[in-house]
């Protein structure tokens, strides 16, 4: 099990100027001993390559893997130009995934779904040729309003770039045993025996929850995911002979 955290969680240092990303970046592997980050583009302070290039340089030397990109709407009908700026913002990143979610019903549910539709088929396009793969999470009030609603969009845009991103909340029976997903969304309030049985060998992306003290948070949801994943593992061990 490896564990990204997200930039979501700090959210309002980053916000208030209290934390810079850098500085993020930098506790993140000192004390949090996180294995990589999901960074949300609205934290980012530019995005100019230069600054995204030394974002890239510093999580790699501090052993942090520059895991995804979160945004929003991407799949927006007139989101071409931000679809183009993210993908090309995590290709500079060295970002393995890029997380958002689909777009709200509008009047028209039926009509928005085939335009979805077809804006996932173009976006799959794109992130195969920058090699990135997009990750959709449920979330309520879109056209993705529960995973199942996610994987039959997906089914339909018929991409292997575009991967549904479960959450610990989400019933295994949904999950599906045999499906891929490249990582699972936990909270820091999800119990850590859940996240173990969801997550498989993908990626936990390890999200907000409000609170003013975000790094003992993230540090005891971390350490109590790492306890259960050594309990895990102490429980399949053969005895000893």
């Amino acid at each position: 099990m490896r564990i990204a955290v997200s930039s979501s969680t700090f959210r309002r240092p980053l916000a208030a100027g209290e934390l810079t990303q850098l500085e993020w970046l930098e506790r993140c592997a000192s004390q949090l001993d996180a294995d990589g980050v999901l960074a949300d583009l609205a934290d980012f302070p530019r995005t100019d390559l230069e600054y995204t290039a030394q974002l890239r340089k510093i999580a790699v030397d501090l052993g942090l893997v520059p895991f995804g990109l979160d945004t929003a709407g991407l799949f927006d009908r007139d989101a071409a130009a931000a679809r183009e700026s993210t993908l090309a913002l995590a290709t500079a990143l060295g970002a393995l995934v890029v997380r958002s979610a689909l777009p709200p019903p509008g009047d028209l549910p039926p009509a928005t779904y085939v335009e979805t539709v077809a804006v996932a088929k173009a976006l799959g396009s794109a992130a195969k040729a920058a090699n990135v793969t997009l990750l959709v999470p449920a979330a309520p009030g879109t056209l993705g309003e529960d995973l199942a609603a996610v994987k039959r969009l997906l089914k339909d845009a018929d991409s292997a770039w575009l991967r549904p991103c479960p959450s610990a909340a989400d019933d295994p029976a949904a999950i599906g045993s045999r499906d891929l997903f490249p990582a699972i969304s936990a909270t820091l309030d999800d119990d850590p025996a859940t996240v173990l049985a969801h997550a498989g060998r993908s990626w936990v992306l390890l999200d907000a929850r409000a609170g003013e003290r975000p790094w003992d948070d993230a540090a005891a949801a971390i350490a109590a995911l790492r306890d259960a994943g050594a309990q895990r593992r102490l429980a399949r061990a053969e005895p000893l002979k």
